[in-house]
């Protein structure tokens, strides 16, 4: 019997945390944080960190941070270790939402490696998109989502797209005269957030006013309304392709699911020249969503509604982060 290979990732934390930093997270709020010791990563949720008035229990922070601990899982896979992961493993600690158990493996298998390539291209697009996906890309991202223990339904069906819609517009105009969600809004975009790594710049912004919330599908208005020369102003793409991403239950390890299929999902779809972005604002209302789930004849709970296509312009820059250090746990 050989020797055992001795595992120690401490070298790499940096390299793990810019990795995880690079998961896209509600409001861009990167709710998490990490531990590193020899043999395993441990993955914790930063409740204070999370936007409190349209995420009140968390849920979207949970998915956040599951996104992260799939970036996780990849670049430890692409430094040659084999992973598990362990989500919730203390009671006692409910924020330390998973431990990621490190042991020596083989190097990454081509689709990883591939996917890990798409880290630091990914991007959320909210301008105006092409938006043909053919249906073997459609199947293709939906088994990616189904490894992750979720399901992926892409809203087709004229009647679906209709009451979805609706849901949609319904919930951003009822967040646009709420005065609290205004203010949540104007805090992700203000200079403080972006200047500490977080939060929504004004060229990820897309189009905003009435040419936003006359759209089929109306983005969210980070503006309230407001107009902004250097933003587009031209609508979102008439017929956008939409899926809704569906996790068994809505329980904690759903969302940690629902997070980790999402990022799966970001990625295979970056490979193939796609981006996202999102139209959660009826999720984010318990009536609402409830009613996403009825329209739809849904098989379990939504977590997430995606928009995707193909950029029709260039692709944004990168957005704020916050320091690979600033997360690592003291």
């Amino acid at each position: 019997m050989g020797p055992v290979a001795v595992v120690d990732v401490r070298g790499h934390e940096l390299r793990i945390a810019r990795s995880a930093g690079m998961a896209p997270s509600h409001h861009n709020s990167q709710p998490w944080s990490l531990a590193v010791a020899a043999d395993r990563v441990e993955v914790w949720v930063e409740p204070d960190r999370r936007p409190g008035v349209s995420d009140p229990d968390g849920r979207q922070a949970l998915i956040g941070v599951g996104a992260a601990l799939y970036a996780i899982r990849l670049e430890l896979g692409e430094l040659g270790y084999a992973t598990r992961v362990e989500p919730f493993p203390d009671p006692a600690r409910p924020e330390l939402v998973a431990q990621v158990a490190v042991a020596a493996g083989d190097p990454p298998a081509p689709l990883e490696h591939r996917l890990w390539q798409q880290l630091p291209r990914r991007r959320t697009v909210r301008t105006r998109m092409r938006s043909e996906v053919d249906q073997a890309t459609r199947r293709a991202l939906a088994l990616h989502v189904a490894v992750e223990g979720c399901g992926l339904r892409w809203i087709e069906a004229a009647e679906d797209r209709r009451a979805l819609a609706a849901l949609v517009a319904l919930a951003e105009r009822e967040q646009q005269q709420d005065p609290r969600v205004l203010g949540e809004l104007a805090q992700w975009t203000a200079a403080e957030a972006l200047e500490s790594g977080v939060g929504v710049p004004a060229y990820a912004l897309g189009p905003v006013g009435e040419a936003l919330h006359a759209a089929e599908f109306p983005l969210r208005d980070f503006r309230g309304g407001g107009r902004q020369p250097d933003l587009s102003v031209l609508r979102p793409e008439p017929d956008p392709a939409v899926a809704v991403l569906i996790t068994a239950e809505d329980q904690p390890l759903d969302r940690l699911q629902a997070g980790q299929a999402l990022m799966r999902l970001l990625l295979a779809a970056t490979a193939e020249g796609l981006a996202a972005s999102y139209l959660n604002q009826p999720l984010e209302q318990p009536g609402l969503r409830h009613q996403v789930r009825s329209d739809l004849a849904l098989p379990g709970t939504p977590q997430l509604v995606l928009r995707l296509g193909r950029p029709a312009g260039v692709w944004p820059p990168a957005p704020p982060r916050r320091p690979p250090a600033e997360l690592i746990r003291d």
